[in-house]
């Protein structure tokens, strides 16, 4: 089949591009006017009213805010996580400061604590307390302090320490039972000698009040030791009847086996009073020795079978040679206790 055949299929081609051509110039031409006269905006629409200047932003700042979709952790998060070296600095310092200060104020706060136990006799340990006031004997007592010092709170209760006259001041100036303990365990202490602890209870046995006078007889009573006897016995006739009683019932504790010794040394005292007090309990003791009897003081404590008839054999010589004392008062006393304990210990 050859092009002259299929001229009409041909012919229908043709005319029907030509025809799709021009359509496409019939489309085309208005869009190309429109472009040329400015006709077509691309910008968002508007309304076109009276209101329009209202909603318009033209001129205007917009505030934008960008954010960043990578990040996970919220700003607060991140604050959390970083530590502030700064505040910590600033916030140790005085943190530091108000410790130390609280350590500093730790001795003075902490007081010591004195306890007081009433426990049976035992010639070895220092004893106090009285309950003699009452016309009873009187009580042997331990005084111990309340706390156990470390090596550092040691320094630092070493710089409270009171000296001789700043106890002398506290106790006569506030005669209390507690600052009298306080005192007693600073002896033992040995924060005061014998001269300074014994100068304060002298004076506090010489005070005209019964109260002070019975913290002053407590104090002493707190040692079994001639320094102890022989204040007592100084002070004896100034004492109130009440704290006589109480005096005699703590001089009665010194006819025992372990304390016989400190009465031998009272008797050879210069003080005539303090030989004739001692004399009287040598022989009180003895004759209670004598009858399987005791004082009233050892009957308390439970410890009878320390007094014996041949313990007080040593007290013959020391007699003896006070019967030829200058001091009349002292020879009398003297050989009145030697004509009682003579027979009994030499027929042993």
């Amino acid at each position: 089949m050859s092009l002259r055949d299929n001229k009409l299929e041909i012919a229908i081609v043709v005319v029907g591009l030509v025809l799709i051509g021009s359509v496409g110039n019939l489309f085309k031409a208005p869009v190309q006017r429109a472009l040329q006269n400015n006709e077509i905006s691309f910008e968002m629409i508007r309304p076109k009213s009276i209101l329009a200047a209202l909603f318009d932003l033209g001129g205007r700042e917009v505030a934008r805010n960008y954010v960043n979709p990578f990040g996970n952790k919220k700003p607060t998060e991140e604050a959390k996580t970083i530590p502030n070296t700064e505040d910590k600095t600033k916030s140790a310092a005085p943190n530091k400061t108000a410790q130390k200060k609280a350590e500093e104020k730790k001795p003075e706060d902490k007081k010591t604590e004195t306890e007081i136990r009433v426990v049976g006799t035992d010639p070895g340990f220092k004893a106090g307390g009285s309950d003699g006031a009452t016309g009873g004997a009187v009580g042997a007592a331990f005084i111990t302090g309340g706390t156990t010092a470390t090596d550092g709170n040691k320094q630092a209760t070493d710089k409270d320490k009171l000296t001789a006259n700043q106890w002398r001041s506290l106790v006569l100036g506030q005669p209390t039972k507690e600052n009298v303990n306080k005192m007693v365990v600073a002896y033992m202490d040995k924060e005061l000698n014998d001269s300074e602890f014994y100068g304060i209870v002298n004076e506090l046995l010489k005070n005209s009040n019964t109260e002070t006078q019975s913290l002053g007889l407590s104090a002493a009573s707190s040692f079994y030791s001639s320094t102890a006897f022989n204040t007592v016995a100084t002070n004896y006739k100034t004492l109130s009847t009440e704290n006589q009683t109480a005096a005699m019932a703590y001089m009665l504790g010194f006819a025992n086996a372990g304390r016989l010794s400190a009465l031998a040394s009272s008797l050879k005292n210069s003080d005539s009073e303090v030989v004739a007090l001692a004399a009287e309990v040598v022989v009180k003791g003895y004759n209670s020795a004598k009858s399987g009897t005791t004082t009233s003081s050892t009957r308390s404590r439970g410890d009878a079978f320390a007094n014996a008839l041949t313990n007080y054999d040593q007290f013959r010589e020391i007699f003896k040679a006070l019967t030829t004392s200058s001091n009349a008062e002292i020879a009398s006393a003297a050989t009145f206790a030697l004509s009682q304990i003579q027979s009994g210990v030499a027929s042993l």
